[in-house]
């Protein structure tokens, strides 16, 4: 009777621990990274700025400028378009340049030029500005997620050389060559 009540206890457990082992956990909604996000193109903004203000938006691109202000940073985007993970895909493809506001300071040394970066937020007031000489007229993203995305660098090739340095028709006693036979000599 003992016996069976252990064996029953260790039953249970064998069998509480395998269920436990089956449960998931949710996956944490990232907005960077929801691949069903849809919202207005940049495009489509610059030509109605006044219909989408306040709506939220998830552009990415290319850093082109940092301006660090009183109490944040304003990030000039060229932007791009994501990949379904959120992060910029490197194209030629742009549909301009946007203005991310972002609460805090961003140090420019790790916002450098260049870098790849994701904003999720709403759209506010569109704001005047310049790209050079040229006048432009900036959609602005009130920044409440933003994602600095690292470089992605050519993997490094290392070339080894061939244990077996000789190739197809040459053997281990080329030039001289070997006999195809039963023997070897």
């Amino acid at each position: 009777m003992v016996t069976q009540r252990v064996s029953f206890r260790w039953l249970s457990l064998a069998l509480l621990g395998g269920l436990a082992g089956c449960a998931t956990v949710p996956p944490v909604y990232d907005p960077i990274r929801d691949s069903d996000f849809r919202g207005p193109t940049l495009a489509a903004a610059r030509e109605r700025p006044d219909a989408f203000l306040q709506t939220r938006v998830r552009w990415g691109g290319a850093l082109a400028r940092v301006d660090n202000r009183r109490d944040e940073t304003w990030l000039e985007i060229v932007e791009q378009p994501l990949q379904d993970n959120g992060r910029p895909a490197s194209a030629d493809d742009s549909g301009g340049r946007f203005l991310a506001r972002v609460p805090g300071f961003l140090d420019p040394a790790i916002y450098a030029t260049g870098r790849p970066i994701t904003v999720v937020g709403v759209l506010a007031d569109p704001a005047p500005g310049q790209v050079g000489e040229y006048r432009y007229t900036y959609p602005v993203v009130l920044a409440e997620r933003h994602q600095l995305w690292s470089e992605r660098r050519a993997p490094e090739v290392i070339y080894l050389p061939d244990p077996f340095w000789y190739g197809p028709g040459y053997g281990p006693f080329y030039p001289w060559g070997y006999r195809r036979g039963p023997f070897f000599w």
